[in-house]
């Protein structure tokens, strides 16, 4: 009759987290990239001063994004080589949660551009991909 697809959760995940690495060197917000956003902070021109904690989580965004690719690479080739499913876990909301307090809290919302729709399809699709394998 029909073939079974067969679909690997960790690849889904890869392809969210790329997602958002490559939404991240494309404008996001106010015609700046993510390290452009980063920066901003860190020189203080985004708001009250030097605003260090904005910019780190800025940072953490693309950072997390890479240990997930990372993860996912690793659980992909080897069997043996898992993550546990909690540091998964963590990797992602980390990723999730520091771009949302930076959109909501240090960009005063403006709209998103073209790299900020990316990431949020990258965590999306992350996202998407962590829930699925658990339930596998």
């Amino acid at each position: 009759m029909g073939r079974k697809l067969a679909i690997n959760f960790a690849t889904v995940k890869i392809i969210g987290f790329a997602l958002v690495q490559i939404g991240f060197f494309m404008p996001i917000a106010n015609n700046r990239s993510g390290f452009s956003t980063g920066r901003w902070f860190m020189d203080g021109i985004g708001g009250l001063g030097t605003n260090t904690f904005m910019g780190l989580l800025t940072y953490a965004v693309t950072l997390s994004a890479v240990f997930g690719v990372v993860f996912g690479v690793l659980t992909s080739m080897n069997k043996r080589t898992r993550v546990p499913a909690t540091t998964s876990w963590i990797v992602l909301l980390v990723c999730i949660a520091s771009g949302l307090i930076v959109f909501f809290g240090g960009l005063n919302s403006p709209s998103l551009q073209t790299g900020g729709v990316l990431i949020l399809i990258g965590w999306i699709v992350a996202l998407a991909g962590q829930v699925l394998a658990k339930k596998k």
